[in-house]
This record gives structure tokens, C-alpha cells and sequence, in this order.
């Protein structure tokens, strides 16, 4: 029955959390509860001292014997008094324990996220699915858990005393023991229904919070500066983000006037039931049915119960929404990845000798049906400079995917010497290749850290960085640099300086370089340098590279004619292969495209 499933589902949250709990802050779990269970022992002795400290006055009044009635008054004030102060005591160090362990489980559960991301497929990242989930579970937060523990321990201990208050409202008149319903029912089921609405129009209006926080990443980011001042955008993008938010300030405030509407008549309704409590109580101590003991304890006991009812609908309420908001984090953590290690990865060979080919290669990304890709025969031999040329949107980052087994095929196979690629260790595998894409990445960190993250398991201090900066022509501008290689990039921290585009691609290329790999994948990999420094990069590109086989994608083409062998990509399949020379006497694609970009230069030379 789904209203079942619907009552049950906390119950599968708690399930999951406890581990995340367990294993993350064990001691402070022990600690915390231990401190909770005081916590409730005293503030229900405080309660029961209390009543006694009522009867105790009530029989003095009534006595003979004063002097023994005070010395009962004073060992009850006192022992109230002691356990008040063990109470407040229990109460702070429970509130320290329960912060330790929040921030332990934090820091659990920010592991968990930046696995679960690290290890997700590539898929994932590239469809709008990843932007809703993550978004959807950094909302939810990491101290969600830690607040679904630390709320289910407040409610028990509020139902303990509450269930304490009941007993002593009844010793005074069961009749009284409704109003505790009226009290808190109401409101606990007005809390709950705005809660799950809040919930399900936060989920709803999590790609207009992903727009408005895009268009303030445009506003404040300092990729975009130039443009927004030059084009005049910044006025345009401001109020379209102001817009964004006043719509969606509108519909939340909607939500909360209803909410406040009908807990101030919830209120309205217990505040009279209690008034009217009282008046009759009033009556019947006037009447002398009861005594102003049971009055007096009736003000007090009912006001506490009034208190620990809200904080109960309160707590109650937030188990419910920290529940609604877990399942969002849950989502994201439940991601797995569907490229993984075979259950037996057959040995990696130490040395390509047959290299890497695609063997009627066809794909098409997940969720779709145009396949970008068709029918690709390709081969890389050891040691072999092999070049892909086609125009943008042919398939051509789509197919070193497939080579790294980012993805895998749709139909077809990749195999290295001979063995399909999905039967190695995944990240043995990609070992075999050292890639720069064309959308490089730009760490904030120094020189020598953006190079040596080709190959992160060297040592620091490894000669192979300023190896690979000499490799890829960077080594002069770093040496220039007010740090030389320990020189901090980017500006978004203290002392970081800023590079031109073709001095990244330089630091880019340093970093492919940088891995010892067998084969070398270059995506464009001077789409930002000057005709000087491509020139010396492809001179002796083969020294370079140490004579490891390479994959070059290109529009230049007088950077690929050097290639032992070039394949011609259009619109996902490969309609030429062949040497520079085999493919202009062919007269097809690839000459054609070469011809057009030799014609200006043969213009300058006339």
C-alpha cells in the first residue's frame, strides 16, 4: 500500500543512517547517548522533586509540626536544586558531544559525495541529471544525518517527560488529559502538510535556483568580466537573476502565510482550551474540590507540557523533512557507475605490441538515439604518430572518450593486443594513455602541481616536471615567473598570477607529457599557440614524445601531415585513411580541406 510505504519510509532512512554514524564518530555516539539518557533522568527528577516540593508545602500548611515540614522543604529544594544543575550540566555537555559528532559525520558524508563523484560515470556529468542530483544533495547538506539522530533523541526524550507531565496532570484531573491532544495534534498535522508542500516545491525549483545561481556565477565570475562590461550584459543578466529570485521569494513566502495562517488559529484554538482549563480549575479550587497545590501544579506542569508538546511537533516535523531531504542525498550517493572493473581483469601487458584498435566501433551517449559514431575501423601501433582530422561536431572527442573508456561502445569493440578493452582493470587501462582536451584544466595551485597532476603518484620533487615544462616549450616563461615553478596560478587565492591561454596550453601539454604513458592523446593541442611555438613543438615532435605512439586531432593540417598515418572523420564515420601523400593524390576530403588552408598562403607568397 503506498500509504504505508509513505509511513515506513523514515524508518528506511533511519536504517541507513546509523551506520553512517556508527562508523564515522563511535565514541561520540556512546558519549552523546549517555549524555542524552542523563539529560532525561535528571529533567524528570526535577519534574517529580517538584511535586513533591507541592505536596510537601501543601501538608506543612495543613500540620502541627513545622519544624520537621521545613527541614523536608529544604532537602527538597536542595535535591531539586541539585538536579537541576545536573540537568543543565548533562544538557551543555550533550549539546558539545552531539556538535563533535555532527562534524565527524559531515566529514563522512563529504567523503561519500566526492567518491560517489570521482567515480561516476562520465555520462552522468554531461547530462542535466548530474546538475539536479548534486544540487539536490549539497541542499540536503552533510549535517542532515547527524540531525535526524540528534532530533529522533530529543524526541524521546521529550516523549519521556511528556509522558511523566501526563501522569501528574492526571493525579490532578484525567479530565485534563485531552487538552494536551488539542494542544499538540493540530499543530503537528498543520507542520507536517506545509512541510512535504515546502519539500516538493523546493524539489520542483531546483533548475530555477540552478539558473538563478548560474546568472550570479555570470555576474561575479571573472571569466566573464571582459564580456559582461564590453557587451553591456551586466544590467541585463542582473535583472534577469532578480526577476529569477523575486518569483521564487513570491511562491516561497506563498507557502509560508498559509503555514502561518493556520498555526496562529491552531494556537488560537489550544490557547482557549487552556484558558478555559484553567478557569475551571480555578472554580474548583474556589469551591474547595481542589487544593492551590494542584492548582499551582497545574500552571506549572501544563505550561512545561505545552512546551515540550511544540518542541515535540517540532521535532517531529523536522525528522520528517531532515527524512525528505536525506532521500535527496541518498539519490546521489545510490549513483553507480555503470563503466566498472570486471569482476576477473585479465593482466595488463607491461608493453603495447599489437597497440589499440577499434574494431566496428559504434556509439551513441546514453539517453539518445543518433549514434555519433559508426562502423570506426582504427589502429594505433607502438610507437606510431596517428592523426584524426574533421570538422567540429564529427565525432572527434567522442572517439578519444571511447579510447580512455570514458564510455563504452554502443555496438563494436576496443581492443589493446588483441583483448577487449572491458576486460583490463579500468584504471590499469587508462594508465596506457596520457590526454590533453581541448577544455584543459586550470588548477589553482602552482606550476609544478597543475604538471605533475598528469601523473600524481611521483614524488613532489620529481625531476620529470621541469622535464615535461622543457618538453612542451614552457620551461622559459616558468623559469620567468617570480617563483619559477613553485609559482602559484590563477588569482582566485593570495599571490596566484594569471597566464595568457597559450601559456596554459603550454603548462597543459607539460602535464601530458608529464605521464610516462604509452600512448600520448593531443586534442588540439595548439589551438592557443603562435605559429613559432607550434613550429618547434612539431619539429621534433617524435624526440619529444619519446618516440611513444600518439594520437593528434588537429584542424591545423600542417601539423598532422608529419603523421604516419592520418584517418579523415565525418559526421561519425571515417571516410578517408591513409598518408599526408596517399590522401592528396586521392583528391577527397583531406585534400580539399589542406588545399583551402594552403590557399592563403599561397596568396601571401604570389
Amino acid at each position: 500500500m503506498p500509504s504505508i510505504a509513505k509511513l515506513t519510509a523514515p524508518l528506511h532512512t533511519l536504517k541507513r543512517i546509523f551506520p553512517i554514524l556508527w562508523t564515522s564518530s563511535r565514541k561520540w555516539t556512546l558519549i552523546s547517548t549517555g549524555l542524552m539518557v542523563l539529560e532525561i533522568f535528571f529533567g524528570l527528577a526535577v519534574l517529580f522533586l517538584l511535586k513533591q516540593l507541592v505536596d510537601v508545602v501543601t501538608t506543612l500548611l495543613g500540620s502541627d509540626g513545622p519544624v520537621d515540614g521545613i527541614r523536608d522543604v529544604l532537602w527538597t529544594v536542595a535535591a531539586t536544586g541539585f538536579c537541576s544543575l545536573g540537568f543543565l550540566a548533562a544538557r551543555g555537555f550533550s549539546g558539545l558531544a552531539r556538535e563533535t559528532q555532527g562534524l565527524l559525520v559531515a566529514e563522512r558524508i563529504d567523503q561519500d559525495i566526492h567518491e560517489r563523484a570521482v567515480h561516476a560515470d562520465l555520462a552522468f556529468y554531461e547530462s542535466p541529471r548530474y546538475f539536479d542530483t548534486l544540487q539536490r544533495a549539497r541542499q540536503s547538506g552533510s549535517q542532515r544525518p547527524v540531525q535526524v539522530v540528534n532530533n529522533l533523541m530529543l524526541l524521546f526524550k521529550n516523549t519521556l517527560m511528556l509522558a511523566a507531565i501526563v501522569v501528574l496532570l492526571a493525579t490532578i484531573n484525567w479530565m485534563l488529559l485531552p487538552l494536551l491532544l488539542v494542544a499538540i495534534v493540530p499543530a503537528l498535522l498543520v507542520r507536517l502538510r506545509f512541510t512535504r508542500r515546502l519539500y516538493d516545491w523546493q524539489r520542483k525549483r531546483t533548475q530555477m535556483e540552478r539558473r538563478a545561481g548560474y546568472l550570479d556565477w555570470l555576474l561575479t565570475s571573472d571569466i566573464n568580466a571582459k564580456e559582461l562590461r564590453l557587451n553591456q550584459l551586466g544590467d541585463f543578466l542582473s535583472e534577469r537573476y532578480d526577476e529569477l529570485k523575486a518569483l521564487i521569494r513570491r511562491e516561497r513566502l506563498a507557502i509560508s502565510r498559509q503555514r502561518t495562517l493556520v498555526e496562529v488559529g491552531v494556537s488560537a484554538v489550544a490557547t482557549a482550551a487552556f484558558f478555559s482549563a484553567l478557569g475551571f480549575l480555578a472554580w474548583e479550587t474556589s469551591e474547595g474540590r481542589n487544593s492551590v497545590g494542584d492548582l499551582v501544579l497545574f500552571l506549572l506542569v501544563f505550561q512545561r507540557a505545552q512546551s515540550m508538546g511544540q518542541e515535540l511537533v517540532g521535532q517531529l516535523s523536522r525528522l520528517y523533512e531532515d527524512h525528505l531531504y536525506i532521500g535527496l542525498l541518498f539519490e546521489f550517493l545510490d549513483v553507480r557507475p555503470v563503466i566498472s572493473e570486471p569482476v576477473d581483469p585479465r593482466p595488463l601487458p607491461s608493453r603495447m605490441r599489437g597497440g589499440v584498435c577499434f574494431e566496428n566501433v559504434g556509439f551513441r551517449y546514453p539517453g539518445t538515439t543518433r549514434e555519433v559514431l559508426r562502423n570506426i575501423d582504427l589502429a594505433i601501433r607502438p610507437g606510431q604518430v596517428v592523426a584524426l582530422v574533421g570538422a567540429n561536431g564529427s565525432g572527434k572527442t567522442s572517439l578519444i572518450k571511447l579510447l580512455c573508456r570514458l564510455y563504452d561502445p554502443s555496438s563494436g569493440r576496443i581492443t589493446l593486443d588483441g583483448v577487449d578493452a572491458r576486460e583490463y582493470s579500468l584504471d590499469d587501462y587508462r594508465r596506457k594513455f596520457s590526454v590533453i582536451f581541448q577544455d584543459y584544466g586550470k588548477y589553482a595551485d602552482t606550476v609544478r602541481s597543475n604538471i605533475r597532476y598528469g601523473d600524481i603518484r611521483q614524488p613532489e620533487d620529481t625531476p620529470l616536471v621541469e622535464a615535461a615544462g622543457n618538453k612542451s616549450g614552457a620551461d622559459p616563461f616558468v623559469r620567468s615567473l617570480h617563483s619559477g615553478y613553485d609559482t602559484p596560478l590563477t588569482r582566485m587565492f593570495d599571490d596566484g598570477q594569471e597566464l595568457s591561454i597559450g601559456q596554459w596550453q603550454k603548462v597543459a601539454l607539460a602535464r601530458a607529457f608529464m605521464h610516462q604513458s604509452e600512448v600520448i592523446i593531443l586534442d588540439e593541442p595548439t589551438s592557443a599557440l603562435d605559429p613559432g611555438a607550434e613550429f618547434d613543438l612539431f619539429a621534433n615532435f617524435r624526440e619529444r614524445i619519446d618516440h611513444r605512439a600518439a594520437l593528434v586531432i588537429s584542424h591545423r593540417l600542417s601539423t598532422v601531415r608529419m603523421a604516419d598515418y592520418i584517418y579523415v572523420l565525418d559526421d561519425g564515420e571515417i571516410r578517408e585513411a591513409g598518408t599526408h601523400d596517399e590522401l592528396i593524390r586521392l583528391g577527397g576530403i583531406y585534400c580539399e580541406l589542406f588545399s583551402q588552408q594552403a590557399y592563403q598562403y599561397r596568396e601571401v607568397e604570389a
